[in-house]
């Protein structure tokens, strides 16, 4: 399930947004959640639709610290047993 919401950007940050702004706002938002922690590697690709490796990929291009602790590592190991 998705949500609007309206955001106002400042006219001189549009310039960045390229062609699609709301994908771009999306991304950046998962950036920043999962550099908060927020959200686990495999989280985030699914957000944004992309592979784990497609996410793996947009991190190191955008020069975001891969964080893999406790936490990745046990949705790794679920995931991998899973049936997925």
């Amino acid at each position: 399930m998705t949500k609007s919401i309206k955001v106002e950007i400042p006219p001189e940050l549009v310039p960045y947004l390229n062609d699609d702004p709301e994908k771009k706002i999306k991304i950046l938002l998962v950036f920043e959640l999962y550099r908060e922690q927020r959200l686990s590697l495999r989280q985030a690709a699914e957000i944004l639709k992309i592979t784990y490796r497609e996410m793996e990929e947009h991190l190191e291009k955008n020069n975001i610290y891969l964080d893999f602790g406790k936490r990745e590592l046990d949705e790794e190991l679920q995931y991998g047993f899973s049936s997925k």
